[in-house]
């Protein structure tokens, strides 16, 4: 198992301008920029990828627009989820042009077999990191090849169905001569 890190979740929260409410106070005040209510959350993250980790995940979270009553578990889940892929270049405005309420409120209602917080990390990969941002572009030697080797896959496959077809006609045959 990996290191616990220690963390004070409090002082953290502090750090980055946060406010730390128990769980049952969230109902009168849910929704209020920069308060959050799920410390086991901030607890389980911090102690396994350390404070540096918590701090840039919620100050990602509280300084980006629109965003600073986000502060939800699976909100919170999904964007340490987004920092630890390296897929992503991190820097102060990566959500300012993302409404992480509407992301987890369409998770909430899509997600397909999994947690809301892996719908969101996925979603949000998808509109940070998708292929097209990802993944080079293929030279043309290398498109070239990649075509050539779908059409032998291809082929391969139809010749495949041939001979099952051939051998089960030659099968019925023998049976019934």
């Amino acid at each position: 198992m990996a290191d616990k890190h220690a963390v004070d979740v409090h002082r953290v929260a502090e750090q980055c301008g946060i406010k730390i409410l128990k769980p049952a106070l969230h109902g009168a005040n849910a929704g209020r920029a920069r308060v959050c209510f799920c410390p086991k959350t901030l607890k389980r993250i911090g102690q396994a990828h350390g404070p540096d980790h918590l701090r840039l995940v919620l100050r990602l979270i509280v300084e980006s627009e629109g965003n600073a009553g986000e502060l939800q578990g699976d909100t919170i889940t999904a964007v340490s989820a987004v920092v630890l892929s390296g897929l992503v270049e991190i820097h102060a405005d990566l959500f300012d042009d993302i409404d992480l309420g509407q992301v987890r409120t369409w998770a909430q209602f899509v997600k397909p077999g999994c947690s809301t917080q892996q719908t969101m990390a996925t979603a949000l990969l998808w509109l940070l990191a998708s292929p097209e941002r990802v993944m080079p572009k293929l030279s043309a030697e290398e498109e070239a090849a990649e075509l050539k080797r779908v059409e032998i896959a291809r082929k391969g496959r139809e010749n495949a169905k041939r001979r099952r077809l051939i051998k089960a006609e030659t099968e019925k045959a023998a049976r019934f001569p």
